[in-house]
């Protein structure tokens, strides 16, 4: 499980190729399956797995400009991941999605990915990195607090299906 944290070359940060996509949305459904119950409903997880895991969707990471899909590897196994892309401001990179195992949590993994896409957004000449987060989901709210990032605004947004996504916007500057 957490044998590789004495030797933290053991992680592996790397893009991810299309053969890797299958992985991420495996990891995806077991990270939001146990994470997100009491935070959004059984029915609102499977829909925004949905709609936000398809090959497609992920595959957007890989191949739109500015964009990007990080993994986090010891060894050969997938224990975390993120993407990213251009927001509609021209100074700010959008953290979108940021999920480890929860067997690793906790451990650094989620602040390197976060060093990735913050090195990203230098390289794009970016000024602010955002995210949205849950206003309920106070374990990411806090691992983003001790990464730097502040709430910036309370948002409301319709999803479809018939959900919402009451997120706060937290940003950091680059």
């Amino acid at each position: 499980m957490l044998d590789w944290m004495g030797d933290i070359e053991a992680l592996s940060i790397v893009a991810a190729t299309e053969d890797d996509l299958d992985a991420v949305a495996s990891l995806a459904g077991v990270v939001w399956r146990r994470h997100y119950p009491g935070i959004i409903k059984h029915e609102q997880i499977e829909y925004m797995l949905a709609n936000g895991y398809s090959r497609s969707v992920l595959l957007t990471f890989i191949s739109d400009e500015g964009s990007g899909l990080e993994l986090a590897r010891v060894g050969d196994r997938l224990i975390g991941f993120v993407a990213y892309r251009r927001n509609d401001a021209p100074d700010e990179l959008k953290l979108e999605k940021l999920y480890i195992d929860q067997d690793y949590q906790g451990c650094g993994v989620g602040s390197r990915l976060i060093d990735k896409v913050e090195s990203a957004g230098r390289a794009q000449r970016c000024s602010t990195l955002v995210l949205n987060v849950n206003k309920n989901n106070v374990q990411a709210i806090r691992a983003y607090e001790k990464n730097g990032f502040a709430i910036r605004e309370a948002i409301v947004v319709d999803i479809g299906g018939g959900f919402v996504m009451d997120d706060y916007i937290m940003a950091k500057s680059l």
